[in-house]
């Protein structure tokens, strides 16, 4: 079995390039800068790393104490200043890391050969580390705030030589640790340099200074990010913030707040700046009550500038509530390829400077139908059960992909990328679905309009409405015959004029059938009402009787003209025409009076 020892020899080679160097074979130079002017503590360290062994160094231990550990933020490295960013990873276990200390492995970009020297620098940033002392304050005092840690730079390594550098905030010094040499000079103490320092070296300092900065605590931010095919990504943010300074002790005096003429060195926070993404619109700011007035926007030429300003100065222990909200255009941070779509946002914004998160959570809404998702976030954090979210017109629920981490400061503003597809056919969904959500509403309208919901059939009311239906036709009918008798009247009179005789006796055979057929139609709906309304159908009787009357005089007049045509007597059609229309203007006044009656 061949393949066994070549194997084993594999594995073994390899372990060894990437085993971490023996302490004794590697060392180190630095130099130390520690800035504790805010709550956020950044510290910076250049080393120079010498490789005195014969084999190369893939990669570099950095440790910090168990202290640090717990407040510990973001890390990051680089080569020399501003060099290639390097990957640095929490290590379990690494040579020479002693009980006490967590390892951090900076995995190197070029191995540092045997005899040869690389540069890195080392960056980490740790939060709610300062101590207020006092812990509590009445509200014409003064905040200070103790550091505690270690004059020499712990090192797995031997330390050839070292420097450490505290930057203060700008008030009084009380009093600070001396480790021999030791200078303090303005804002600044440095300790060292030391040299030929042995890896672990202790030094314990402790610097009790004033610090006004305000410590500000995002105790939980909600981030929601609602992302739309249409064009639009809608965010807003729920914020919770406490300041974490030196707690007020008793009362507050709005009137001696306004007449302290300290400014900025009291430790109270009145208003501090926001920065959103350039693109930013449609911003609000409200709390449980309702809109804050009292914020302003800014646009600069990288960001939207927001000045916050609570309802209320924020004491030592003292806390707010908000809501921060705004709309981004989609086509910024949203990019497509076929069905395949990519989001690329950040995972947190600018809340103030110097801040610090204790706990966010971000939920982003994608549009209904979305699948198949891939994160590929900048740094570890922890993605929770895909949720839903229901919204107008949704059916299904639209994908929610939850994420969260803790202990977050501005170095953590970067940019996640979240893959997901979605087939665009489904962006016409929700128009179809309100096209049919109307087009079923009126279609109820229409029916239910039409439809009878009485329980039980009011016989009369039935009766009550079919003799209207025909009481209308009637009415239609009369108005006709009405027209008919005016016709009459009007062709004896051009028959006076003209002499015709076959013309007149043409119009008055016309005028009869039309009359004829009206009378039939008349008459049928007359007999329909017979049995169901008797009284409308005597009603009727009586304009029947009265018609008949109407073409007795008709007859009259036409036979009158006849006559007088044929003898020349004109005195007797004018006495005529005169009887027709008396007669006339009385039946037609009774018919009227008994159309409107019924």
């Amino acid at each position: 079995m061949i393949w066994f020892p070549c194997v084993a020899l594999f594995f073994l080679t390899s372990g060894c390039f990437s085993a971490d160097p023996s302490p004794n074979d590697v060392s180190v130079e630095a130099d130390r800068n520690i800035d504790i002017a805010s709550q956020v503590i950044k510290i910076t360290t250049a080393f120079e790393v010498t490789n005195k062994g014969k084999s190369p160094i893939n990669s570099f231990i950095h440790v910090v104490s168990d202290d640090e550990e717990a407040h510990l933020a973001f890390i990051t490295a680089q080569e020399g200043r501003g060099g290639n960013k390097l990957t640095v990873v929490k290590a379990a276990t690494a040579a020479g890391v002693i009980k006490g200390y967590v390892p951090y492995r900076v995995e190197l970009l070029k191995p540092i050969s045997a005899n040869s020297k690389a540069s890195i620098t080392l960056e980490y940033y740790l939060t709610q580390y300062l101590e207020p002392y006092p812990a509590k304050i009445e509200q014409a005092e003064t905040q200070y705030m103790v550091y505690k840690g270690n004059a020499h730079v712990t090192s797995v390594y031997p330390l050839s030589k070292e420097t450490t550098k505290v930057a203060l905030p700008s008030g009084r010094l009380v009093s600070h640790t001396t480790v021999s040499p030791t200078k303090q000079e303005g804002g600044k103490i440095t300790y060292g340099p030391y040299t030929d320092q042995k890896p672990f070296t202790l030094g314990p300092v402790r610097i009790h200074n004033e610090n006004n900065s305000p410590f500000l605590v995002a105790t939980e931010v909600l981030r929601h990010i609602e992302v739309s095919h249409w064009g639009n990504i809608a965010v807003e943010e729920q914020i919770s913030l406490v300041h974490k300074g030196a707690q007020l002790k008793g009362p507050f005096s709005r009137l001696d707040f306004q007449l302290d003429r300290r400014g900025s060195r009291r430790p109270v926070v009145t208003q501090y700046k926001t920065l959103l993404p350039v693109t930013a619109k449609d911003i609000y700011y409200r709390d449980e009550i309702g809109n804050i007035s009292t914020s302003a926007v800014k646009k600069l030429a990288d960001a939207v500038e927001i000045m916050i300003q609570p309802r209320f100065p924020l004491f030592g222990g003292w806390r707010t509530n908000y809501v921060l909200g705004y709309n981004l255009p989609g086509y910024q941070y949203l990019y497509s390829s076929g069905s395949s779509f990519a989001l690329k946002m950040r995972f947190m914004d600018h809340l103030f400077d110097n801040a610090v998160i204790e706990n966010i959570k971000v939920r982003i809404i994608l549009p209904e139908g979305s699948k198949n998702f891939k994160l590929v976030a900048p740094y570890a954090v922890k993605r929770h059960r895909d949720d839903l979210h229901f919204t107008y017109l949704d059916t299904t629920g639209r994908p929610v992909i939850v994420l969260e981490k803790q202990n977050l400061v501005d170095s953590h503003i970067q940019s996640f990328t979240l893959y997901y597809e979605f087939d665009k056919i489904q962006l016409c969904r929700e128009p179809f679905l309100a096209c049919a959500a109307f087009a079923f509403l009126f279609l109820i309208v229409i029916i239910f309009v039409r439809l009878d919901f009485t329980i039980v059939t009011d016989a009369a009311k039935e009766s009550r409405m079919q003799a209207e239906g025909v009481v209308e036709q009637l009415n239609e009918l009369h108005a006709d015959r009405l027209r008919i008798y005016d016709h009459f009247y009007e062709i004896v009179q051009k028959y006076k004029n003209n002499k015709d005789a076959s013309a007149f006796s043409a119009n008055r055979k016309k005028n009869e059938v039309e009359m004829k057929k009206v009378t039939e139609l008349f008459s049928n709906l007359q007999n329909g009402l017979k049995s169901s309304n008797p009284d409308i159908y005597e009603k009727l009787n009586e304009i029947s009787k009265l018609h008949k009357s109407a073409e007795e005089q008709i007859n009259s007049l036409c036979n009158q003209a006849e006559r007088s045509a044929k003898t020349g007597g004109k005195a007797d059609l004018n006495s005529a025409e005169k009887l027709y229309s008396s007669k006339m203007g009385e039946i037609k006044e009774k018919m009227d009076s008994v159309i409107y009656s019924i």
